[in-house]
């Protein structure tokens, strides 16, 4: 019940900060590594998908584990030397630093690896659900802007895990140890529920903070350009894409890192 109510805790966090300050949404997956190294080794890989909300990141993933006894002063049971298939969900909350193509953000949350099924060399293992774990996780990730509105993520975080019951009885205690993923994404746009008049879309206007500021035809430094606008020009904002956004001066539009655009 607590680990429920924490989890539901921290998702009302994130999604309150994200619809409160506006966002971008994207969606992708990839590749993820996962190792514990106290009390049993559990050395997991599999794929991961996720929808981002620019502060708020939710991901869900597949991964198979195999687990090893760490030393021989323990007695892991039914768990020595076993597989495990798990079902993740993770919730991380994100602030993103950065100008251009590259965008930086530190990362914290928590994640709950389901065990579906757990084996060993003489079958399957009983009640695959005391292996379950809750954990906590913290770390750095970035964005590397693609064409158009294509992004590489990598993600590297360092996970505490409470023991699961399987291994509160086995003695074997927490579980630590890094988390890395490694994906592709794409970039949805998306807005906070408003209409599209509302301060955060269109009707917002804000000054060239730049001598001269590119207008490009997507949201990235690889697109084309479309024109230039000098220093103090008035643009109005139609639309976000990560930290590229959408605007209109005149007859010119399309879109501009954000970094250069400041308020009026």
């Amino acid at each position: 019940m607590k680990k429920s109510i924490l989890v539901l805790a921290l998702l009302a966090v994130m999604a309150t900060g994200a619809f409160a300050a506006g966002f971008s949404m994207a969606a992708g997956g990839g590749l993820l590594f996962d190792y514990s190294l106290s009390g049993i080794k559990n050395l997991s890989i599999g794929g991961f998908g996720f929808l981002d909300a620019t502060y708020a990141e939710m991901d869900v993933s597949f991964a198979y584990g195999s687990l090893t006894a760490k030393n021989n002063s323990y007695s892991f049971s039914d768990l020595d030397n076993a597989s495990m298939l798990q079902l993740g969900f993770t919730l991380l909350g994100k602030f993103p630093i950065g100008s251009g193509s590259f965008t930086f953000f530190p990362l914290l949350g928590a994640d709950y690896n389901l065990a579906l099924k757990v084996w060993n060399m003489y079958g399957p293992v009983n009640q695959p659900m005391d292996s379950s774990q809750f954990g906590i996780l913290g770390g750095v990730g970035f964005d590397l802007d693609l064409a158009n509105a294509f992004f590489f993520r990598a993600e590297a975080m360092f996970h505490f895990r409470l023991p699961s019951k399987a291994l509160n009885r086995a003695g074997a205690g927490n579980g630590m140890g890094p988390n890395v993923k490694l994906g592709l994404g794409y970039r949805l746009g998306g807005s906070s529920g408003s209409s599209p008049s509302s301060s955060s879309r269109s009707g917002r206007y804000m000054l060239v903070n730049a001598d001269t500021l590119n207008v490009r035809s997507g949201p990235s430094a690889d697109n084309s350009l479309v024109g230039t606008l000098p220093r103090g020009t008035r643009v109005e904002v139609l639309d976000r894409s990560g930290t590229w956004w959408k605007i209109r001066s005149g007859k010119i539009e399309g879109y501009v890192n954000s970094s250069y655009l400041k308020a009026e």
